[in-house]
């Protein structure tokens, strides 16, 4: 299945599983990858393995929270690649340090916001308008199952929730350009983003390979009339 054939989609976050596993599958149906990450040498490391896979993928090394550098990324996807149709913006932190309201500093507010709510922001502020040049494409915002329940983490389910709201707000604005734009939220993965502990109806955790399945259709032209949507990959988290 060659679902991405002539497509250029950056995915953000690309060093977490989920990121990962995203770069993987949108090289393996014949995308063109740019990955993201401010782990210079865990996105080369991707990069690298989506190459010797017989993909095409080109680092960046970038820190999501900065509008320059952010920028930059798109530039260099465009000189690279001439076209942009894809966003999967992935990237995120979860801090140890993001508990008891009264005790959640600034700097871990800010660094939550910066990465989980601003680092989407911006992408999708600098993104979208070439995605909207090359006829029209695809955002995936990838949140959190803490956007849709009770979490114990406030920096964190605020950032999760307000790029729920960001998502629709986007859908609307970009719907006649032909952009759609959605959101994921996955239940607890190896990856630690995610809060636990948590019990699905399945009885485990969610594998990233099945959160970049739901990613990739998103993305495609299978999902045409989807926008503005929200889906949890979760296993019914919480129900029952």
């Amino acid at each position: 299945m060659a679902r991405f054939e002539g497509k250029v989609a950056i995915v953000t976050g690309a060093v977490s599983e989920v990121g990962g596993a995203i770069s993987h599958r949108l090289s393996a149906e014949g995308g063109q990858v740019v990955a993201v990450d401010i782990d210079r040498h865990g996105v080369e490391e991707v990069a690298r393995s989506v190459n010797a896979a017989g993909g095409e993928c080109l680092p960046f090394h970038c820190d999501v929270s900065d509008p320059v550098q952010v920028r930059e990324a798109i530039a260099a996807t465009v000189r690279r690649f001439g076209k942009l149709h894809v966003l999967m913006n992935g990237s995120g932190v979860y801090l140890e340090e993001d508990e008891l309201i009264e005790n959640v500093t600034e700097e871990t507010w800010d660094r939550v916001m910066g990465n989980n709510l601003m680092g989407p922001f911006f992408f999708c502020r600098y993104a979208i308008p070439e995605i909207v040049t090359c006829g029209g494409g695809a955002v995936v915002n990838i949140s959190s199952t803490a956007a849709l329940r009770i979490s114990e983490k406030p920096a964190y389910a605020s950032s999760q929730g307000a790029l729920v709201s960001l998502t629709r707000c986007v859908a609307r604005q970009f719907g006649e350009s032909n952009v759609r734009v959605n959101a994921i939220c996955p239940g607890p993965t190896d990856a630690g983003l995610a809060d636990r502990p948590a019990t699905s109806v399945l009885g485990r955790m969610v594998d990233p390979s099945e959160v970049a399945a739901v990613a990739l259709f998103l993305a495609s032209d299978d999902a045409s009339y989807i926008t503005s949507s929200v889906y949890p990959v979760d296993g019914g988290l919480g129900v029952g």
